[in-house]
């Protein structure tokens, strides 16, 4: 926040104290008034005048205090409409600075929200927040990546905010919401929306503002599949391929698919890792055999992508770690940070 927003919020504070002042002093100015006026006029206690004053205002309806005069019961009048026309001045301004200071808390929660989305660099976006978006989010942060969530519907916004994500309130297909959540500064977009078509616009657009970003999405059908591809999505998932394979391997393979569940979980024991070698790197151009990372580290490297994209399985020995390659490593999570720092040094 800057000192102009601070001094502007302190001024606005001050000027909400002093109304809030003005009207406690109206309502005892009315207090005052009626009972003055029966102690005046009836010649009552100055308890029995407060106390038909207070019932009085209240329209509580209870009996005379005592017996009044033509006099008092004028005064009595006089003052019923006075209280109302006060009370109904008060209660519609304090309600009225209640549901301003309501709405600034919001808006103010949400443009700090802005702001520190503005500073965030390297980050994953994620456009659509269901079930599925959710679930992966929640691993990533796991994982230490921040999120930031495209959303429309408020009830998915609002529980996103609840667990602690970044969230920008606007459709995905748009170029300002794409710009609010930081796409030109992002490393990764997920794109989860129902329909393939909005897939399509917002891989579009968003490799049109960031064309180093790497691209997720889903897909209904073969269609969409085609489609996305053309687009310039990275990596393509069909939910329903998935699902079938990730049945038939809990069929056929129970064991192996628990192996995979606990892996890569963000959990504290064991974990499957991806660590890409940077071209800084001192382990660039030496053999696997020669770096001993598993006498080292303790960690099995399962294989190696090129910086082509061809994967190698199980590499032998003679495997030589180029800058620009990846690590598919296995090994327990403390040494897999020990293999992270090795290789990132």
């Amino acid at each position: 926040m800057t000192s102009r927003e601070r001094a502007s919020g302190n001024r606005k504070w001050l000027q909400q104290r002093r109304e809030l002042l003005l009207y406690l002093s109206l309502i005892a100015l009315v207090f005052a008034f009626g009972t003055l006026g029966y102690v005046v006029i009836e010649g009552w206690s100055a308890f029995d005048a407060f106390y038909m004053t207070t019932i009085t205002l209240a329209t509580i309806g209870y009996g005379e205090t005592h017996a009044l005069s033509s006099a008092g019961r004028l005064f009595t009048i006089v003052l019923i409409f006075v209280g109302l026309g006060i009370g109904t001045i008060v209660i519609s301004s304090a309600t009225k600075i209640v549901i301003e200071n309501q709405f600034a808390r919001i808006f103010d929660g949400r443009r700090r929200m802005e702001q520190k989305i503005a500073e965030l660099t390297g980050h994953t976006i994620f456009c659509g927040f269901s079930r599925l978006g959710g679930l992966a989010a929640e691993e990533l942060r796991k994982a230490g990546t921040t999120v930031v969530v495209i959303e429309t519907s408020e009830a998915r916004a609002e529980e996103a905010e609840r667990l602690g994500f970044f969230v920008v309130r606007g459709d995905a297909t748009l170029d300002e919401s794409l710009t609010k959540a930081g796409v030109e500064r992002a490393a990764r977009l997920v794109s989860l929306l129902p329909r393939d078509s909005d897939n399509l616009y917002v891989i579009l657009m968003a490799r049109e503002i960031n064309p180093a970003l790497f691209i997720v999405s889903r897909a209904e059908d073969d269609v969409g599949e085609t489609r996305l591809k053309r687009a310039g999505v990275d990596k393509l998932i069909s939910t329903y391929r998935l699902a079938a394979r990730k049945l038939s391997d809990a069929l056929v393979r129970p064991f192996v698919t628990d192996f995979f569940e606990v892996g890569g979980a963000g959990s504290d024991g064991w974990r499957i890792e991806e660590i890409k070698v940077p071209p800084s790197s001192k382990v660039c151009g030496q053999s696997l055999k020669d770096l001993a990372l598993r006498q080292s580290t303790h960690v099995g490297i399962a294989a190696v992508v090129s910086p082509e994209g061809s994967l190698e399985v199980n590499p032998g020995g003679d495997t030589i770690v180029s800058a620009g390659s990846t690590l598919i490593a296995i090994g327990w999570k403390g040494d897999i940070a020990k293999l992270e720092e090795l290789v990132v040094s």
